[in-house]
């Protein structure tokens, strides 16, 4: 039997531009893709056919000044219906605003990033609210799509669903002080 499974990389250097994935070890024989671009590995992922023993996944630098290193990938099974989420905080001089999601689980409130997995095959939608402290300080602006100018809701409380604020999976509150 086979599985599909999503490879991502959390983090991958700047130097490296494409890594060639291998399963089990670094022969010819596990080559599963080459030339993969770690933009790519890094933003949504590859998805990939496997043998259901199949658990490690390499990646080896292919293409960039990292050429000849390897390291691990984290794998999951792969779920078209699973959205991976980050959502974190950002703005000047922050005091005590903080973000939490509500349902479907909760997390926080906290002033750090947390992220999440939601299969929406269970859940109908996220909900995560950014919390200021009051006046004088920590007003929220707004959600923003992480690394962008694009905002995409005013309102402080976010809920995204399956289909919705598909343009990226990461989002940041931000807060200004006044």
């Amino acid at each position: 039997m086979s599985k599909l499974v999503k490879l991502t990389g959390l983090q991958i250097g700047g130097d490296i531009s494409t890594v060639d994935i291998y399963h089990t070890s670094i022969l010819p024989g596990n080559l599963i893709s080459a030339s993969v671009s770690a933009s790519l590995l890094t933003g949504s992922g590859v998805a990939f056919t496997v043998e259901d023993d199949v658990t490690t996944f390499l990646a080896f630098v292919s293409g960039g000044l990292c050429f000849g290193t390897s390291g691990s990938i984290t794998a999951s099974v792969y779920s078209p219906n699973t959205r991976y989420f980050s959502f974190g905080i950002s703005g000047s001089n922050l005091d005590v605003a903080t973000i939490q999601m509500i349902s479907p689980f909760s997390i926080g409130p906290t002033q750090t990033t947390f992220t999440s997995s939601v299969n929406f095959t269970d859940y109908a939608s996220v909900t995560v609210n950014a919390i200021e402290d009051g006046y004088p300080n920590d007003e929220f602006i707004g959600w923003y799509y992480s690394g962008s100018s694009t905002q995409v809701s005013a309102s402080p409380t976010l809920t995204v669903t399956l289909n919705t604020l598909t343009a990226s999976d990461d989002f940041v509150a931000f807060f200004k002080d006044t």
